[in-house]
């Protein structure tokens, strides 16, 4: 009897470690607050080429529980709309230039083809940006990236008569980060084999997203959920549409404005944190 036992308890955690990382399953509908105090609109761009990955759970769990409250959600999901633009010369419906192609220049021009245009408009209609994708080489997916480089255009979302920093394009909205790893946690800590997980996703935060306007809210990281089991992976799903139920009230990332640079040398004035250490501590 004993060895049935043993028998049993090893043939559960094989199953367990064989199982698809995909979970679908979202919290009852009696666990989610359907009163929104002040319904959003919120655009969520979604990387991941297999609808039943788990980072087709996280955008589903986000459709669902934000509809529920109220808010208003558009979903850009990159791969099944077959995004294969990039920010060349086929971005373009006319080029003014033809000696020499600049497109940070022509972008000024706003002559951009119909795809990009939908997508800027996207964009210009939300107030809550949610860039959903899983980590490839401690960035967003390449698909992802020629978005940002033909949506995050110079003249709509910065540059010209548009600002950068907190007087970019984007000034008013926000953006939240969800990212899923493939490694566990500790990879990603101070000290870890990966770098601190602050580090991968500064340049996002800041670069893209507040370099353009936008306040960043603290990224939602989702480590490793490919390596463990369907519980697990449950409980992330829970506390993701916990975190949504809120996500009208959450604080932003207190990046560093203007004021705070010297003007003749474009440091920070002495004795304030970075922007990057200011994220890893947020």
């Amino acid at each position: 009897m004993k060895k049935l036992t043993i028998f049993l308890i090893l043939l559960s955690l094989f199953f367990d470690l064989i199982v698809s990382p995909t979970f679908e399953v979202p919290p009852k509908k009696d666990e989610i607050n359907i009163q929104a105090i002040s319904p959003l609109k919120i655009l969520i761009v979604y990387a991941h080429p297999e609808p039943k990955s788990f980072n087709g759970a996280l955008k589903n769990q986000a459709v669902e529980t934000l509809t529920e409250l109220g808010h208003e959600v558009k979903v850009s999901d990159l791969y099944e709309m077959d995004w294969k633009h990039y920010f060349g010369k086929d971005a373009f419906t006319e080029i003014e230039d033809k000696s020499f192609f600049k497109p940070q220049k022509e972008s000024m021009n706003k002559k951009f083809i119909e795809p990009i245009k939908q997508e800027m408009e996207k964009v210009a209609w939300s107030d809550l940006v949610i860039l959903q994708f899983p980590i490839y080489w401690f960035s967003m997916p390449g698909i992802m990236k020629n978005w940002v480089d033909c949506v995050f255009a110079r003249g709509f979302a910065y540059g010209g008569d548009v600002g950068i920093l907190e007087n970019g394009g984007f000034k008013g909205k926000k953006l939240l980060i969800s990212m899923t790893t493939g490694g566990p946690s500790m990879f990603y800590s101070k000290g870890g084999q990966f770098g601190e997980v602050q580090r991968t996703l500064f340049h996002i935060a800041h670069g893209m997203g507040f370099f353009c306007g936008m306040d960043s809210l603290k990224p939602a990281i989702w480590y490793s959920p490919a390596h463990i089991g369907q519980q697990a992976r449950a409980k992330m799903l829970k506390e993701w549409a916990d975190r949504l139920k809120e996500i009208g009230n959450e604080e932003v990332v207190p990046f560093h404005h203007t004021k705070d640079y010297d003007q003749n040398t474009y440091q920070l004035k002495e004795g304030l944190k970075t922007n990057l250490e200011i994220l890893g501590d947020f």
